[in-house]
């Protein structure tokens, strides 16, 4: 468990926080700026906080009434930072073991083996970090941190540095180190996706303070979690249960209550939960359902609120239960008469639906 109560000042900014943390996986979403990395580097003791506490498994690591502050290095916790920070002039075996603690205490030690197993990094052991790619050196400052058999592992952003094609390669890698060893684990990140792929719980962070927490496929379906899908382009997120996935029809069918939504075949299980993001601009209203067009969604809903915004008209969409964004120029608002509470119909491309990744 990992109590926080503190409070840190950076010029302007201020980190507030006063939550407990209970576990195995959590994640930390939000914009740059939030205070994502301050809460880290708070935790893992590179930061000193300005005032409150810190525990972690009963045991202080800051209080200001106390006047204590443990050392970095007497928390044991690893730290995965957005670069890797690989030492230049050892090799990849010889980065792994540089942390290796010469006594545990109660930890229980972690085999090297087994980390270069599930990481696939034994071709790698005779290698310089400057003859690896990035997502090579990711893995290996991974097993570097795992190797220190750390009480608590942090990661900062691992895969921020990565393009989109290597992030999904090392992502499985880290959904299996979630199983693999019982370390807790802190995930900082602004990726939807990675929170849906790693996280047990979720926390949304904005301008230093926590604004919501919760179970990620619902935390990140609901409003709260509105301002931080705007910042990735995604207004709806949605967490739907699969009806039938048909590999030869190319498309998997989920529930939205009576109604159903078709969207691109994933290999799936019916019952199983897929989440899932629409841009607010990728979906057309219309008053009149029995038109001729490719598009495979033509769902029925109620508008229950219009706002304005910087030009926008931003319809708030009642679909079974579900509040979708829409996004309309005023000129369609105005030629299809849309008010509160007209039923009208949303018309979604199946390829207008993103997958969010899950392991």
């Amino acid at each position: 468990m990992l109590q926080l109560s503190f409070r840190k000042r950076l010029g302007d900014f201020q980190l507030e926080i006063d939550h407990t943390i209970t576990e195995k996986v959590t994640a930390f979403l939000g914009p740059s700026g939030s205070g994502k990395s301050t809460l880290l580097n708070c935790i893992s003791g590179i930061l000193h906080p300005d005032e409150g506490e810190l525990l972690f498994a009963g045991q202080t690591l800051y209080s200001s009434q106390q006047k204590r502050c443990l050392p970095p290095e007497k928390r044991h916790f690893g730290y995965v930072f957005q670069e890797g920070h690989l030492f230049p002039h050892l090799t990849v075996g010889q980065n792994i073991s540089y942390g290796r603690p010469r006594r545990l205490d109660s930890r229980t030690p972690i085999d090297t083996d087994t980390i270069i197993d599930i990481l696939e990094i034994g071709e790698l052991l005779d290698r310089y970090p400057s003859q690896l790619s990035g997502g090579q050196r990711q893995r290996v400052a991974v097993a570097r941190a795992l190797g220190m058999s750390p009480r608590l592992l942090l990661m900062d952003e691992p895969l921020t540095s990565l393009d989109a094609g290597l992030k999904n390669r090392i992502l499985p890698y880290l959904y299996h180190i979630k199983g693999a060893f019982d370390i807790p684990l802190l995930y900082v990140t602004h990726s939807i996706s990675e929170v849906m792929a790693l996280a047990d719980e979720a926390f949304l962070l904005s301008e230093g303070r926590i604004t919501a927490r919760g179970e990620p496929h619902q935390l990140l379906a609901s409003p709260s979690a509105l301002p931080v899908a705007q910042m990735t382009g995604v207004e709806n997120i949605l967490a739907l249960p699969v009806v039938v996935a048909s590999e030869e029809r190319g498309v998997t069918e989920l529930a939205l209550g009576e109604q159903r939504l078709m969207v691109s075949y994933t290999e799936t299980e019916p019952g199983a939960t897929m989440p899932i993001a629409i841009r607010a601009r990728d979906i057309i209203v219309a008053m009149d359902p029995n038109l001729r067009m490719s598009a495979r969604n033509i769902l029925r809903g109620t508008i229950r609120g219009i706002a304005v915004q910087a030009g926008r008209v931003m319809l708030s969409v009642d679909i079974e239960g579900h509040l979708l964004s829409v996004e309309v120029t005023s000129d369609a608002r105005e030629q299809l008469g849309l008010a509160e509470g007209t039923v009208c119909y949303f018309i979604i491309k199946a390829s207008a639906v993103n997958l969010l990744w899950e392991g």
